[in-house]
């Protein structure tokens, strides 16, 4: 893995899709290393000076693909407490933050069949896999099983739209609570998508820590065994 480094960035793009979530696209001012899909990035508001410790800062999953590092950077943020609404009410284009990445284990193998399960936000670890995968034209079996609260919550739909015309392999199942969307109504069903995945397959769970604690015990009730099951649990 890649020695984490300090970059100073410029927001070059805000996309609010809700009034507490809301995408970020930066560019480096400096060189950025090497990161593996599903790895994550600390975000910093305050100046940073490397005779000085690291300012407070917050966690989020690098939503870009690695091809892209040198150019750019995106996240996306829920806003959950003060720093993330910090976050939210002070960077705008033109701002300029600092990053410190990568870091993380969530990290996706290429010659497994995936699970991706999504809880809300808990989509945005599986951003820059699929990134990759559509620049690779990639034919790996991967399933997305994406639980939302209504329409507006949906995220990402065209990227979702082009990997389920690009990807031979790649299958979407989503569920929605109010039945605003095509698909399932209701709330993830963790027994569903186990008896609907291929034998071997690696499960991925992102989402409020709540699901990820309840979802990682089914399947382990289910039979899957500890080294299947892959948790985005970093916060």
């Amino acid at each position: 893995m890649a020695t984490p480094v300090k970059i100073k960035a410029t927001v070059e793009e805000v996309v609010k899709h809700t009034g507490s979530v809301v995408s970020y696209r930066f560019v480096p001012q400096g060189r950025v290393p090497k990161f593996h899909a599903g790895q994550f990035l600390h975000l910093a508001l305050d100046e940073y000076y490397p005779d000085r410790q690291w300012p407070e800062s917050r966690v989020f999953s690098i939503a870009s693909s690695p091809s892209e590092r040198a150019k750019e950077l995106a996240v996306t943020i829920s806003v959950k407490g003060r720093y993330t609404g910090r976050i939210f009410n002070t960077l705008e284009e033109g701002s300029e933050c600092w990053l410190k990445l990568p870091y993380g284990e969530f990290l996706f193998p290429s010659d497994r069949r995936l699970i991706l399960i999504a809880g809300g936000v808990g989509i945005t670890p599986y951003l820059s896999l699929l990134k990759q995968m559509l620049e690779e034209k990639s034919g790996q079996t991967v399933t997305l099983c994406y639980g939302v609260r209504s329409a507006e919550h949906y995220l990402f739909g065209e990227l979702l739209g082009r990997c389920e015309a690009e990807l031979p392999n790649f299958g979407k199942t989503v569920y929605c609570e109010d039945g605003s969307l095509p698909g399932n109504r209701g709330t993830l069903d963790i027994a569903a998508i186990h008896a609907a995945a291929p034998e071997g397959s690696l499960f991925y769970l992102s989402g409020p820590p709540a699901m990820i604690d309840t979802f990682k015990n089914r399947l382990r009730d289910l039979g899957v065994e500890s080294e299947r099951i892959r948790l985005d649990d970093w916060e």
